[in-house]
């Protein structure tokens, strides 16, 4: 029996953990028909598989898993499902899942690691739209953990527009925040007396 044959017999086990741990090695082995294998497991009754089979997902990188990904981020009822979904969509830049990032600030907020993820990955989208969602979670989200990565992407596409936000930002209690607040006011007062120049 090759290698292959015995994952997929691992991936029909009854017990959640042999399902993962097959996941697992197929997001390693990386089988032309990954995709196809990988996709059932999104719906699976365990929380966890489905997790893991969004994580593998991001493993195979292989752009046909990203509508899925977008789904599960949206409809699964489990945080942390929707957290390796969000995080698997990492290697891909899509409007779709802007869209997706975006809705997620917008959620009812459970847990911190959902919102961590988007707010580093707004960065990847250098609009209006992102720096909008970023702002919303620098200056309202009331854990300084995801208030720390918004900051650090708001850094990213820094732009006049972004003054006054920074200079609300100074008033936060995060070191590392005002940090990020003084130096990207700098880089704009700089840059700024560079177009002066020319």
């Amino acid at each position: 029996m090759d290698e292959l044959q015995t994952i997929r017999a691992e991936l029909q086990n009854s017990n959640p953990e042999i399902r993962e741990l097959a996941l697992d090695k197929i997001g390693t082995l990386k089988p032309d028909n990954a995709l196809e294998i990988i996709l059932p497991f999104l719906s699976d009754p365990d929380s966890e598989v489905r997790g893991t089979a969004a994580c593998n997902l991001g493993d195979i990188v292989n752009s046909n898993s990203v509508p899925h990904l977008i789904e599960l981020a949206r409809i699964d009822s489990v945080e942390q499902v929707r957290s390796e979904a969000l995080s698997a969509l990492e290697n891909y830049r899509d409007p779709e899942i802007l869209k997706c990032l975006i809705d997620e600030v917008y959620q009812e907020k459970k847990s911190r690691r959902p919102r961590q993820i988007v707010a580093q990955q707004l960065q990847h989208y250098n609009n209006e739209q992102s720096i909008d969602a970023l702002i919303i979670l620098l200056l309202q989200d009331d854990d300084v953990y995801v208030r720390i990565f918004a900051a650090d992407s708001l850094l990213v596409l820094n732009r006049p527009r972004l003054r006054e936000v920074w200079k609300q930002a100074l008033s936060d209690e995060s070191s590392y925040i005002i940090e990020i607040a003084n130096k990207a006011l700098q880089d704009l007062q700089n840059s700024q007396k560079l177009r002066d120049v020319s």
